[in-house]
């Protein structure tokens, strides 16, 4: 490839070298440019080739064929490609722009990382860390461990290139990964790969096979893992399928796989398929006197209304709320799931663990297939390595530690989180966000950077065999002056309750609430959680006004949390874009002033969400409605209607069972019967909806049985 600079200037021939070697070999590269500002740019003029386009990282510029980019609409470009990125340590660097530029880059391309000399790099505050930092910290307080982190991973996994020792330290263009020059495998998607094939087949057995028995189709990026899904909707035509629907959480994401469909026209039309209507998101066929559509349609109308469909298809499924799966998997006989293993998202580990806990217990035939070979680059990408050195995706988690090793488990607060960043200690920062990725689905690389960065921090760990199998991370929040109107950065608990309480103490308190909470899968339910959490309270007994936990609600978390006297005193209305939950909030009061004030957001709490299940709560799941209320002090008590028991109509005496009921919910046990009595009494659905979910046939049966039961919970009381 030629340049503009000339031939006989050595720097440029050692930039057309290295690009040229990414080009014949289909790989792509992260090249580190440490020096002054000027020198990036002549570099930068050396190494971008006229004919590429890409992308600056930042809100301007430098460089006429770099687009500038916020980062925090990178994401928006998922599912395209560039020729190039460039990021600038002055403009920021955020951990999550590097996962998903990762994915963007096309084979031969470049990820170019602009960084200061060492001493200014490590001890320059990082811009991007401004918006993950409580009030009123500034990125000035950081711990700089990230950028450590970051110094220390790029100098041993990336190409280097530093001002003023090019002859010394020029990146030796041996030691890159050398593959046999090939043409792109994805050259003709409409043919799929040795790895696709295999996939395909899977995929017939869920069309063709037997009901109820989902795929999980689950790759990292670059394998093409939704080209596979376009080929599968050609198969399935030509096998004779004619509804198909593919889903994810945005139409873009499902653009390649519309794409393959649309490259395969050709291929369709010699099948006898005359394409009727294209339009983005639809395409349909006219096939021997009858219609064939493949279709998109969004997860939360799917819900609304169950596609007819032969087979749905979601990609991306690690993007959508867990809950949503569940309810798409349970409304849809036949299904496909396919998801990234690593990148942009987090490692994806969480995320598979929680989705095939429920597979296993209610599809037990359900499969599993992992594309392998990349298909976008050349397999071992140096890019590609770089970034799971990175992001600590280099390796997979084993389960080696046994249950008897918790007999010996020696609990200890890190009291300097950013030497986590040291190369000595990088086992037990893998070890830490192993942990985090397992414990949520959706932990992405800027928690990384906020573990090494957050001044205001509490990092608890519990060891067994020197190995750490339990982590709890809490943030400092509170402590904040009465503003009326104001909006503080960050500090969610003490705002949360402000808000729904009007008290402004809530604001004065000073607290730390805990993000994470994370035991290591093979000796979870043996009370280290419970443990960790002991230490933790006990430890800030002197030092803080609460400890308050917030999280994606669910009756076994509240269940946990309650049965260490944390009490529950918010729960949102709407469901959260990213679980699909409502988020709870629960306090544990360390101070008198704080007991105090907690007890009248209980009692407010209790009030409003007791009068919350009969409009916005009406089909709250009923065990997590009956976990909040058994996590709180009874209601008073009130008197049972009797007559009910004989002849009174139920709509005679609706207000005082739902009183008596309420009043009596921590004595009475569980029981099927006991949800629909909730869901009738104090939620108020309608007895359609409550027969519905009963094995009864009619009202009438079912409220005879609930005079059974209720005669049956009277008699001791």
């Amino acid at each position: 490839m030629t340049s503009s600079n000339a031939p006989s200037n050595p720097a440029q021939i050692l930039a057309d070298d290295l690009c040229t070697q990414l080009e014949q070999q289909r790989h792509r590269a992260c090249l580190v440019l440490c020096g002054s500002a000027d020198w990036h740019q002549a570099w930068l003029k050396r190494l971008i080739r006229p004919d590429w386009q890409g992308v600056f990282i930042g809100e301007t510029s430098p460089h006429p064929q770099a687009t500038p980019q916020n980062p925090k609409q990178l994401r928006h470009l998922l599912g395209q490609e560039t020729d190039f990125a460039v990021f600038d340590a002055n403009a920021g660097l955020e951990a999550d722009a590097l996962g998903i530029v990762g994915g963007l880059i096309r084979a031969g391309g470049l990820c170019l990382i602009c960084l200061p000399p060492k001493a200014d790099f490590l001890n320059h505050p990082n811009p991007a860390l401004a918006a993950f930092l409580n009030y009123p910290l500034t990125p000035e307080d950081s711990l700089k461990g990230f950028q450590a982190h970051l110094w220390h991973q790029l100098h041993r996994h990336a190409l280097w290139l530093e001002e003023n020792q090019i002859d010394q330290a020029w990146p030796d263009l041996q030691n890159l990964p050398s593959v046999p020059s090939t043409p792109p495998l994805n050259s003709d998607d409409t043919q799929p790969t040795a790895d696709q094939a295999e996939a395909l087949h899977a995929i017939q057995h869920v069309a063709f096979g037997h009901r109820k028995r989902p795929l999980l189709l689950t790759a990292d990026r670059g394998r093409g893992k939704s080209t596979t899904l376009g080929q599968a909707c050609v198969a399935l035509l030509q096998a004779g399928k004619r509804r198909l629907t593919l889903s994810a959480a945005r139409l873009p994401q499902v653009q390649k796989a519309f794409d393959t469909i649309e490259n395969a026209l050709p291929q369709l039309a010699h099948s006898g398929f005359v394409l009727r209507e294209k339009r983005p998101g639809l395409v349909i066929f006219d096939i021997d006197q009858d219609v064939a559509e493949i279709r998109f349609r969004a997860p939360d109308d799917l819900i609304r209304a169950p596609a007819d469909t032969e087979l749905l298809l979601v990609d991306e499924a690690a993007h959508l709320p867990l809950p949503m799966l569940f309810a798409l998997l349970k409304s849809h006989s036949r299904m496909v799931l396919a998801s990234t293993e690593q990148g942009y998202e987090g490692s994806g580990r969480g995320f598979r663990l929680k989705l095939t806990e429920h597979l296993d217990a209610h599809y037990p035939g359900w499969k599993r297939h992992t594309l392998t070979t990349p298909i976008r680059w050349a397999d071992k990408d140096p890019l590609e390595n770089t970034l799971n050195q990175l992001f600590l995706l280099d390796t997979d988690p084993t389960d080696d530690v046994k249950a008897s090793a918790v007999h010996s488990v020696q609990f200890e607060r890190i009291d300097h989180p950013a030497e986590l960043a040291q190369p000595d200690n990088r086992a037990d920062l893998q070890r830490l966000f192993q942990l985090l990725t397992q414990a949520h689905y959706q932990t992405r690389p800027n928690d990384l950077m906020q573990l090494l960065e957050i001044p205001n921090q509490q990092l608890w760990v519990a060891r067994a065999q020197g190995q750490i199998v339990a982590v709890l991370f809490a943030v400092g929040e509170g402590g904040l002056p009465n503003e009326p109107g104001r909006r503080f950065q960050g500090h969610l608990f003490p705002q949360l309750l402000k808000r729904h309480t009007h008290h402004p103490d809530w604001l004065s308190l000073k607290g730390w609430r805990i993000q994470r909470l994370a035991v290591w899968p093979s000796v979870q339910r043996l009370g280290l959680g419970r443990q960790l959490t002991a230490h933790f309270i006990e430890a800030n007994q002197a030092e803080a006004d609460t400890l308050s936990v917030s999280f994606s609600a669910d009756a076994g978390l509240i269940r946990f949390w309650t049965s260490l006297d944390f009490q529950p005193l918010h729960l949102g209305l709407k469901r959260d874009q990213a679980s699909g939950q409502h988020s709870a909030a629960l306090c544990y009061p360390l101070t008198e002033k704080a007991a105090r004030l907690t007890q009248q957001a209980q009692q407010q709490f209790q009030s409003e969400f007791a009068w919350n299940l009969t409009q916005p709560f009406q089909h709250l799941e009923s065990d997590l409605a009956l976990a909040i209320f058994r996590g709180q002090p009874p209601a008073l008590p009130s008197h049972f209607p009797n007559g009910y028991l004989q002849d009174q109509p139920f709509e005679s005496v609706a207000f005082a069972l739902r009183q008596w009921t309420l009043g009596q919910l921590t004595q009475l046990e569980d029981s099927d019967t006991l949800v629909l009595w909730f869901r009738k009494v104090v939620q108020h659905q309608a007895w359609s909806d409550v027969v519905a979910a009963s094995a009864f046939p009619h009202r009438k049966a079912l409220e005879a049985h609930f005079k059974n039961w209720l005669a049956q919970q009277l008699a001791p009381i």
